[in-house]
């Protein structure tokens, strides 16, 4: 599937997504003592703040660095505070043990206590849209506008037997065949692969037992049912393919929400056209001040 460059495993076995995961959304820890203690380092993610002005978060997809929203924060020019994320794992960072979306979210909402955002914007790509869909339906009052771009709250057909081949697919990985791998796989989701080549010597630095469980846990977990709670306003940015049907009929159940597809794009969209891109982006921030 296109969600993730590398399920296309999935898209071609036809898979449509089930309900019902492995993992419960519900399962919240953002009440407690501890939750927004100042000086919270998370462990599932780094961050990187620039800018002053409303706080934007910004999840990259599976495997990426967060140097693959620099451009987008560049647009803004420094009139927001943006909080780019690189999750554990990818891109060279440290590992941490799975279920990463899990964590990711979970500690987010510690972190966005801890530092006292007022209703940050989430910004997710792919995986980062994923948990963008998971966090603003598990802590609705904590988080701002959302913003998903080409992903939906559930990929697969929460098989897993499917989600251990694909584990295994990518965790099993030589040293030489991983870099391959990855330049087939994130290359043909974009119009032209020059978009994504700077980038690919970051993926390739990814933890590759990181990369297999992340698709595991993305595999089984489905969070439809879950995505009626969010009340924040949430823009779907969609890739001109498809998927685009599917992600649009996943994200019905959200009260507030809007559909921008941009024509001609592939999977990452922000790098096949840019200006359209930060167009979506910001009509929709300007909406929701």
């Amino acid at each position: 599937m296109r969600f993730l460059p590398c399920l296309i495993v999935v898209a071609a076995c036809g898979a449509t997504p089930k309900h019902g995961g492995t993992a419960d959304p519900a399962d919240d820890d953002s009440s407690g003592p501890f939750v927004a203690a100042k000086g919270f380092k998370p462990k599932s993610f780094s961050d990187h703040i620039t800018g002053e002005g409303r706080a934007v978060i910004f999840i990259p997809g599976l495997g990426c660095p967060g140097e693959m929203w620099d451009d987008t924060v560049a647009h803004f020019d420094g009139k927001i505070e943006a909080h780019v994320l690189t999750l554990a794992g990818f891109a060279g960072k440290k590992p941490v043990k799975p279920p990463l979306s899990a964590t990711v979210r979970k500690e987010l909402v510690r972190y966005i206590r801890s530092r006292k955002l007022d209703h940050p914007i989430i910004v997710g790509h792919s995986m980062g849209g994923f948990i963008a869909y998971w966090l603003a339906a598990s802590a609705p009052d904590l988080v701002g506008p959302v913003v998903v771009v080409d992903a939906g709250p559930a990929i697969g057909d929460n098989d897993v037997e499917t989600a251990r081949t694909l584990r295994n697919m990518w965790a099993q990985a030589g040293d030489d065949e991983l870099p391959e791998q990855v330049k087939t796989a994130y290359s043909s989701m974009t119009t032209d692969p020059k978009h994504i080549a700077p980038y690919l010597d970051a993926i390739s630095q990814s933890d590759r037992q990181s990369i297999g469980d992340a698709i595991y846990e993305l595999v089984t977990t489905d969070l439809r049912d879950k995505v009626a709670a969010i009340k924040a306003p949430l823009l779907l940015v969609l890739a001109d393919g498809g998927l685009q049907t599917l992600y649009k009929t996943m994200a019905e159940p959200v009260p507030d929400h809007e559909v921008v597809v941009l024509p001609k794009t592939r999977h990452f969209v922000m790098l096949d056209d840019p200006e359209a891109f930060y167009s979506a982006l910001d009509k929709f921030f300007d909406a929701h001040e």
